[in-house]
């Protein structure tokens, strides 16, 4: 997790801004790269040697105008906000959807009661412009920290789709799973498209092997249960997995056979009996 947290943009508080001055100026103990600028009002910011050096905040002293202060608060919040995204990627694959959505999320603030609400029952309409406002900033801050991620090459939704496909493909996943899983991401469609086959292709996916695999595996698991039991699990474990119904149907007569137990012909899926039972 990021050591800093975002700072928001109040033009505000700068007051005349033509007499911040920066206090004090180092390198970030917790995040090498990352620079800590503590400005005369208090404000700390945590800011790349890029942004320094464009805006000329480069020495202990220096007095800044109120546009240099506002670019450098508006860098700070955006630079968190990578610093976050790259922390997520660094434990695991993640779309931008998916960064978004976490970047997007309000902070949690513990420890503290909720704020009193007005005559009216809730907040004032000012307080209501704020957030929307506050909304907005966090919007257009995890957009820009995202757009500087994909342009470093850092995050790149096909590359999260290829290596996703490939993974679940080879976990037993059916195509149409792995398809909606990763449309579900926010991957685009013909991204999507393109990585499941190209990973069918590697792989020389076939639908029916794959899932006779993964059926003689969970049906280890079922062999203590009556048949008919036996039966509507793998049936529905299989269907979950994104398995036609012909092709689970055939694979677990199939399975079920190999082991002595009696197979049910079905005419069709009874959706209502397997949303009964359990997922896996």
């Amino acid at each position: 997790m990021s050591a800093e947290r975002p700072i928001s943009v109040d033009h505000a508080s700068f007051g005349s801004g033509d007499g911040l001055r920066i206090r004090e100026l180092r390198e970030s103990p917790r995040r090498p790269g990352r620079y800590l600028l503590k400005l005369s009002d208090g404000r700390t910011l945590v800011l790349g040697v890029g942004v320094l050096a464009d805006c000329g905040a480069t020495r202990v002293g220096q007095q800044l105008t109120v546009e240099t202060v506002a670019r450098l608060v508006h860098e700070s919040a955006v630079t968190a906000m990578a610093d976050r995204a790259l922390d997520m990627l660094a434990r695991g694959r993640r779309t931008r959807r998916e960064l978004e959505r976490r970047l997007l999320r309000p902070p949690v603030r513990r420890g503290r009661s909720a704020a009193p609400s007005t005559e009216a029952g809730g907040r004032s309409a000012r307080q209501h412009d704020e957030a929307l406002d506050s909304a907005a900033d966090r919007s257009a801050q995890v957009r820009e920290a995202l757009d500087r991620l994909e342009a470093s090459g850092l995050l790149n939704d096909a590359d999260v789709a290829e290596a996703e496909a490939a993974a679940r493909l080879r976990r037993g996943e059916a195509p149409g799973r792995v398809t909606q899983v990763l449309r579900r991401k926010g991957v685009a469609g013909r991204v999507v498209d393109a990585a499941v086959q190209e990973a069918m292709a590697e792989d020389h996916f076939d639908e029916r092997a794959a899932c006779l695999a993964v059926a003689q595996k969970r049906a280890r698991a079922l062999r203590a249960l009556a048949p008919d039991v036996a039966q509507r699990r793998l049936l529905g474990f299989l269907q979950r997995r994104g398995y036609s119904g012909a092709v689970a149907r055939d694979v677990t007569r199939e399975v079920l056979a190999s082991w002595g137990a009696s197979s049910t012909e079905w005419e069709g899926d009874d959706e209502s009996r397997l949303a009964d039972e359990t997922l896996d």
